[in-house]
């Protein structure tokens, strides 16, 4: 399921009512609509201010072959008509998104004289990546801090049993991939890791940590560690929305300080990378590996028990936690 805020959509009402096509004569309804679909593609997930470009696609006047477009947003609700039928260019438009985190609707619209206009919209989340902005109450202002030097990366750490751990996902950008694809993401849910890059992803001193590690931390022992999740999550929100949901079994209180949050896990399918399990899952690579399977750490949220899985070192992706190796000083 993917993770929501309540969207804020334009009705079909004040869509209907705008004008999308330029007519030479009263009876409107007679005219035939464009032909095509109008497509394009915007980001998941924008941060504050963010900026990208977009160009629709696809809309057909069959007569001319003449098209022009327009843009609305629903953080503005004004129209930007970036290109007339008779005008140059594509249609593209420079998009910004609002200062306010939340999700919104983006609409582009194709229209051309004698036909009825032809509209898409898509959806984006609007994400503030800044400690306390879009991912409040992981408590990370309270601890120190590091600067990865590749990327310039910020890590929170925690020490248990002995050793320095991060307490938020590692996001080095070079492997690894976004949550849904969108960068904006990196610095909240941090990135998702196949085995093969976890192991080469952590910086110059750190490395992933071994299974027996991860329980020690966890102050268990076992393929299940028993009645110790809730002492590894921690009670967040993600704009401003609880992202572990209340279970009687689970008492939240995040002993540990690992403050695991459920960002879930993917799978490599066909070249396309499936997103499962946020607000559900929270799982974490160990550099424990046999053949071409490797063993995962994992949450659910409804049960207050950490569990061991394999997974293949290629298609499946997890979270990274790195540990300070022990010949590394601070």
């Amino acid at each position: 399921m993917r993770f929501k805020s309540i969207l804020i959509l334009l009705s079909a009402a004040s869509l209907a009512i705008l004008p999308s096509c330029h007519k030479k004569n009263e009876d409107t309804e007679s005219n035939p609509f464009l032909e095509g679909s109008v497509k394009f593609s915007i980001p998941s997930y924008m941060k504050v201010g963010e900026q990208v470009t977009v160009t629709p696609k696809g809309a057909v006047n069959p007569s001319t072959g003449k098209v022009g477009y327009y843009w609305l947003s629903s953080w503005d609700t004004k129209r930007d008509t970036v290109k007339t039928e008779d005008g140059t260019g594509d249609g593209t438009f420079s998009l910004t998104a609002p200062s306010a985190t939340g999700s919104y609707s983006v609409t582009v619209g194709a229209f051309a004289t004698d036909y009825l206009g032809i509209s898409a919209s898509k959806q984006t989340t609007v994400v503030d990546p800044s400690l306390e902005g879009s991912l409040k109450g992981a408590g990370y202002e309270a601890f120190s801090s590091m600067v990865d030097p590749r990327d310039a990366g910020v890590y929170y750490l925690t020490t248990a049993e002995g050793k320095v751990w991060m307490r938020n996902n590692l996001y080095y950008s070079g492997s690894g991939v976004s949550y849904e694809n969108s960068a904006a993401m990196d610095p909240i849910f941090g990135r998702l890791y196949n085995w093969n890059e976890a192991v080469n992803a952590c910086p110059d001193g750190w490395r992933l940590p071994t299974d027996e590690e991860f329980a020690a931390m966890a102050g268990a022992q076992g393929d299940i560690l028993s009645s110790v999740a809730g002492s590894m999550m921690v009670d967040a929100t993600f704009n401003d929305n609880k992202m572990w949901t209340f279970w009687p079994d689970v008492k939240i209180n995040n002993s540990t300080k690992f403050s695991a949050i459920p960002v879930g896990y993917a799978v490599d399918q066909e070249g396309i990378v499936k997103f499962i399990g946020v607000n559900q899952y929270a799982s974490f690579w160990t550099s424990d590996s046999q053949d071409g399977t490797a063993t995962y750490r994992y949450i659910y949220v409804s049960k207050n028990d950490v569990f061991s899985g394999r997974g293949d070192k290629e298609s499946f992706r997890a979270s990274v936690r790195c540990v300070k190796d022990d010949n590394k000083e601070e």
